[in-house]
């Protein structure tokens, strides 16, 4: 999950499941484990933004 932003300064930028720790960038597997509620924050010297969203797996194979 790509976490986004633009400012001046460029922000810093996080996205977290939950108020867990941010996940290793990169790509990889998704299951449905990895599916509920993130939260990307964005922040500068000027302050900070937020945006939580909710992912959802659907999968069309059997093995899920």
């Amino acid at each position: 999950l790509a976490c986004r932003a633009d400012g001046d300064p460029p922000p810093s930028t996080r996205c977290a499941r939950d108020g867990g720790p941010p996940r290793a960038r990169g790509s990889r597997a998704v299951s449905r484990a990895d599916a509920g509620r993130y939260v990307c924050r964005a922040t500068n010297k000027h302050g900070s933004a937020v945006r939580s969203i909710v992912v959802t797996v659907e999968c069309e194979c059997r093995r899920c």
